[in-house]
């Protein structure tokens, strides 16, 4: 009785079988079903309990990151973060240039100058100087971009910056993160849980309905009977 009343009102995310990234994961996930959905607007009070909590995670995972891949290695650290940049701006580009309105609008010009191949093809010595205009572009169009990279893009600067300053002051920034994350990994599982139960209430004994905005199974690792078998309940 009692393990049935803490699953019915407890917190059902308290599992540490649920890694923050996995929760985030399962977050954005049921978010943009509700969003897909949300005819009428029908799911606004459901999508408030997740939005902000799961941005603010999903940002802050995407910031340490970038962090954690300063820290590796003192005599290494700068080619890493080079590297890293040069990827992200490769990689994303077609990202940032959906987001602010096509490869010809004004924002992808002031991320792209001079192409794509000016970042590829960067080196060390003019690194600040590409690393302070993403900051500085990303920051001036923040409320277009997808909010996990802007932080990476912010990021690089204040990763650049603090490897300057060594790696001791570098592993207390990731500390500091990790804290914050813990923080808003409590938040985002409460929005979750209220999420839950709201829809719970508008579809009442309508499992197949409710169970469709959220799927479980990202919350936890696939067993080796479940890839084997995927019909398999996860354990």
């Amino acid at each position: 009785m009692l393990a049935l009343i803490k699953h019915i009102f407890g917190n059902i995310f308290d599992d540490e079988r649920i890694t923050t990234t996995r929760l985030a994961n399962f977050a954005e996930d049921a978010y943009n079903k509700l969003v897909a959905q949300n005819v009428n607007n029908v799911f606004d009070e459901i999508i408030a309990c997740i939005e902000v909590p799961k941005n603010g995670l999903m940002a802050l995972i995407s910031s340490v990151d970038v962090a954690l891949g300063v820290q590796k290695g003192k005599t290494l650290t700068t080619d890493q973060l080079i590297a890293l940049f040069k990827k992200t701006m490769s990689e994303k580009e077609g990202v940032i240039a959906d987001a602010l309105d096509g490869f010809g609008s004004t924002g992808y010009i002031e991320f792209y100058p001079h192409g794509v191949n000016e970042y590829s093809k960067g080196t060390k010595t003019v690194m600040p100087i590409l690393i302070n205009r993403v900051h500085t572009v990303a920051t001036t169009h923040a409320a277009q971009l997808p909010p996990a990279l802007l932080a990476t893009l912010q990021a690089f600067k204040t990763s650049w910056n603090s490897n300057r300053q060594g790696q001791q002051e570098q592993i207390g920034t990731v500390n500091d993160s990790r804290d914050d994350r813990d923080q808003l990994r409590a938040e985002l599982e409460i929005g979750l849980l209220k999420a839950i139960h709201k829809m719970a209430d508008k579809y009442p004994n309508n499992i197949n309905v409710c169970s469709s905005y959220f799927n479980f199974n990202l919350l936890y690792p696939v067993s080796r009977s479940k890839k084997n078998n995927p019909d398999a309940p996860v354990q």
